[in-house]
């Protein structure tokens, strides 16, 4: 068995090592000239054309265990950035590694915690001067925003079309469609924050390969509102026995409270008998106000013993539903629901700020955008685009805009020209790197042979231009997180001098059940 500690220079630099090769890899994917990247999948067709920075980078794995683990630190930022604003992976990568580079060079003159420090107090400096940059935009201007994200006029002008219906508050999901061609359809909704899943093993199975997806679609689900402690799953055998007999093999469960035994029970039902449970965990705030709100927007009552309905008296006639419902780990997005206007109405005329704000959110229009290929590649690829379009355009609607193609970035970097400490002089050349990865992907040699003046390039005619007046812009908050978690991910990894790591695996039979491991759903 190999020793698993490593100390000192070398050891950091291979976890630098590691993420500075993630960078070159995403980064190239950067602008309108970036390339796309072919993944080899277990699915079919047992490949994947993306330029989607977290997805390739979850697709990559180094023999080196210390580059690996450097990837691995760079992918957490990413998610981070992505959970934050849903786009921006690119950005991070190419950041953390080009403030890595820079960082390091100064190792020898002060000590890591103090790079560390002074990287983190230039944040809140760069997130003053992107708020002072960006600009409002409205439902008839998001198109520009989608079609760069997505890389596809159509798909932009689909947004904006959606957009302009739903307002700026709406909500879009996306699903696939049944043709080769995308549409959307229009509807009421809510979004229930903070409400997933209790298990991943609750969640949809993909037929072919049989692994559990990162979310459960259903349509005209059953659903049960319990405030009843579930002690076991035996609590339901009556109602489940009921729906499986009207040949319903599916229900939604809102919760609050559950033992620990009643999950595996659960999934144990479904491998059996193949009725799934979704089992939903109410959130923690507003939690009795949307017990409330479910039950008016679903038509279900709630089981309640304190209202004098317990698990021994529910029937089936206590159910609610809606016409779709998406669930994931973190929350719970349910749409064609209940006329509540007379709730609304209701909540309007008490007009409290809690109560308004339970008003509204039960007055949110939603679409769903049916994605439509040809292939089922370029569905996955399409699927992808699409969602980052989506975020990156609520993302824009909800916080402004700012030059995109790297421009916003560079000119912050002229501030730090003084480098007044030694965060100042990594960052007044680190964030100067989407801009110039952008630029190298287009071939265009000459950016820099005039001083920046506010200009950035449109990568597709090769021209100087206005970025806003061309329509090259970015989600001002997508900016932010990218910065925030590169600048985070950074300074850590230049503190670090000791790694541990967990034993490695010895023999080559060793080694392929470590591999297969990580494609095995958890």
């Amino acid at each position: 068995m190999i020793d698993n500690i490593y100390k000192g220079s070398e050891a950091r630099d291979k976890i630098i090592k590691g993420i500075q090769r993630c960078g070159e890899i995403v980064g190239g994917t950067m602008g309108s000239a970036g390339h796309n990247a072919i993944l080899e999948t277990f699915e079919m067709p047992n490949h994947l054309v993306t330029n989607d920075g977290a997805t390739i980078l979850e697709s990559i794995h180094f023999a080196d265990p210390l580059e690996e683990m450097g990837r691995r630190i760079l992918l957490e930022a990413v998610k981070r950035a992505n959970k934050a604003s849903g786009d921006g992976s690119s950005t991070t990568c190419v950041l953390t590694a080009k403030i890595l580079q820079e960082g390091i060079k100064h190792l020898g003159e002060v000590s890591p915690m103090e790079i560390k420090k002074s990287l983190e107090e230039c944040v809140p400096l760069i997130e003053e001067s992107i708020n002072k940059q960006k600009r409002e935009i409205t439902v008839d201007e998001v198109a520009s925003v989608a079609t760069i994200s997505a890389e596809d006029e159509s798909i932009g002008k689909m947004i904006q079309e959606i957009y302009q219906q739903i307002g700026k508050s709406g909500i879009i999901h996306w699903d696939i469609s049944k043709t080769f061609s995308d549409h959307y359809t229009i509807g009421k909704g809510i979004t229930v924050d903070g409400a997933g899943f209790a298990s991943q093993y609750m969640a949809d199975m993909d037929e072919k390969t049989g692994q559990f997806q990162s979310l459960a679609r259903w349509t005209n689900p059953k659903i049960l509102i319990v405030k009843q402690k579930i002690s076991s799953a035996a609590d339901f055998n009556e109602l489940f026995g009921a729906l499986f007999a009207k040949e319903v093999k599916e229900i939604v469960i809102f919760c609050d409270e559950y033992e620990a035994t009643v999950i595996p029970d659960l999934i144990l039902t479904r491998a059996k008998r193949g009725f799934k449970t979704l089992l939903v965990k109410m959130p923690v705030l507003w939690k009795d106000w949307w017990y409330e709100d479910l039950a008016k927007a679903t038509g279900a009552t709630i089981i309640d013993p304190h209202a004098g309905l317990s698990f021994k008296t529910m029937k089936l006639e206590h159910l609610g539903t809606c016409e779709n419902i998406i669930v994931d780990k973190e929350n719970t997005y349910l749409d064609g629901i209940k006329d509540v206007s007379e709730h609304i109405k209701a909540l309007e005329d008490i007009a409290t700020e809690d109560s308004l704000l339970r008003a509204s959110r039960l007055n949110t229009k939603t679409a769903r955008y049916f994605v439509g290929a040809a292939s089922d590649s370029a569905l996955a690829y399409r699927r992808l685009k699409i969602e980052d379009s989506i975020s990156a355009s609520w993302q824009a609607l909800q916080n402004g805009v700012v030059a995109g193609g790297g421009v916003t970035l560079l000119e912050i970097s002229e501030k730090f020209h003084q480098r007044k400490n030694v965060g100042e002089s990594v960052l007044n050349i680190a964030l100067r790197a989407p801009f110039e990865q952008i630029v190298s992907n287009a071939g265009i040699k000459h950016a820099w042979d005039e001083p920046f003046d506010g200009l950035g390039y449109d990568t597709r005619t090769k021209q100087r231009v206005d970025m806003f007046e061309a329509g090259i812009i970015d989600p001002s908050q997508v900016v932010i997180n990218a910065v925030r978690n590169a600048i985070s991910v950074a300074a850590s990894v230049l503190t670090c001098d000791s790694i541990v790591l967990l034993p490695r695996p010895d023999t080559a039979d060793q080694i392929l059940q470590a591999i297969m491991s990580k494609n095995m759903p958890r």
